[in-house]
């Protein structure tokens, strides 16, 4: 799907004649009269059954092509579109509304809405009488049939998986068994909306499997906090192809490790599915002590976690996946841990040792928020690490 990145984009595409309608991208010369708002709820809705993009500020010539720059008012303009969608569509689908100024008026431009493909669809249009379900072909703009919302239903059902649950699976899927000495990092991010080809767009996007590969092995090395910690998945190497579907980036040189459970404290694994689910392990998110307590790492939790978050928010952004993700992270076997900076091995004290046997949270965020990976970690880490610390909100990621 295109997305345009600035107004020099759509001009310099307008001005070739190289911009044609489709199924997944749809031009309008300006936002709908108030009175027709209904326009714009239903333009939104058919868009989110399969997916696509929405320009506002260019208009058609006389044969029907997209060859003409009509640039709109942005002031207000994203403002009213976000109350159109929330008062005119059932339930409510996620969308991305963009503004892109001008070089010559910035306060005039072209808006996009880019409506990821909805795992909630069909969305029903709300506004008025109108009280139906749209859906897209290469004409624009159609009302779905019976037997087409009972399939989209069906798919709505298929692709519905409960958060917690992922969780579960993420980590019994890990490598390595439960270790007395040591307490795990877990983590996954799986799209809303499966989608197999998205691996293969980053590789094109990026030049090849190798250049892809290079490029997630940067995003992880600039992500975390700046103090040392071990193991890191910054300093990450090794990548290694697991059956046709699957590739693991890892500490680890060689990738079959079950054999050896005291490994486990030098991993920091990350498998990434050609369709865009990635799981996370690190075998040392606390470590026991020579006074017998566990240790537990906040700078090495919220550094690994958020560089496999950058990881992944970068296969999205090459692979041109703009919809939401479901994602969690676990840390395990820490009943009884404490704080390493309040750990009595290090001479310190604090709010005393963690009473549960793990910490886990899920949450659902658009993918295009993990490219700040340290926000979304500091969100879903923050009442862990209060309460390992009793700091409120404990920042790893500070100077």
């Amino acid at each position: 799907m295109w997305v345009p990145q600035d107004a020099r984009e759509i001009e310099q595409l307008v001005q070739s004649g190289s911009l044609e309608e489709t199924s997944s991208f749809d031009g309008k010369e300006a936002l709908p009269a108030p009175k027709r708002n209904i326009d714009l709820a239903i333009d939104v809705a058919a868009m989110s059954t399969d997916g696509g993009l929405l320009l506002y500020g260019v208009g058609e010539d006389e044969q029907e092509r997209l060859s003409r720059l009509t640039p709109i008012e942005l002031a207000g303009a994203a403002d009213r579109i976000s109350q159109i969608i929330g008062t005119s569509i059932a339930e409510v689908p996620y969308v991305e509304i963009r503004e892109h100024p001008s070089d010559a008026n910035p306060s005039e431009g072209y808006l996009t809405i880019l409506v990821p493909q909805s795992a909630r669809a069909p969305h029903q249009v709300i506004v008025g009488d109108d009280k139906r379900y749209y859906g897209r072909n290469a004409k624009g703009n159609r009302r779905l049939a019976e037997g087409e919302v009972a399939r989209l239903y069906r798919r709505r059902l298929a692709w519905e998986q409960d958060r917690d649950a992922l969780l579960v699976e993420a980590i019994q899927q890990a490598r390595f068994p439960p270790h007395n000495d040591l307490g795990y990092l877990h983590g996954f991010v799986r799209p809303l909306a499966p989608d197999r080809a998205i691996w293969e767009r980053a590789i094109q996007t990026a030049g090849g499997r190798r250049e892809l590969q290079d490029a997630l092995r940067k995003v992880a090395a600039s992500t975390g906090p700046r103090r040392g910690y071990d193991p890191d998945l910054r300093g990450a190497a090794n990548w290694r192809q697991q059956g046709a579907d699957e590739w693991l980036f890892s500490t680890l040189p060689d990738t079959d490790a079950r054999e050896e459970p005291d490994r486990a404290d030098q991993a920091v694994d990350v498998r990434i599915n050609v369709d865009g689910r990635g799981h996370l392990f690190c075998g040392r998110a606390g470590a026991r002590t020579r006074s017998g307590e566990i240790a537990i790492f906040e700078d090495l939790i919220a550094g690994n976690f958020a560089a496999f978050l950058g990881v992944m928010g970068k296969v999205y952004d090459l692979g041109e996946y703009h919809g939401q993700v479901d994602l969690g992270v676990s840390v395990t076997g820490i009943r009884g841990g404490t704080s390493v900076s309040k750990s009595s091995d290090f001479g310190g004290f604090g709010p005393g040792p963690y009473r549960a046997d793990s910490y886990p949270r899920t949450d659902q965020v658009a993918a295009a928020a993990l490219l700040d990976p340290e926000a979304v970690t500091s969100r879903m880490l923050d009442p862990f690490f209060e309460a390992t610390t009793g700091q409120d909100h404990y920042n790893p990621f500070q100077v």
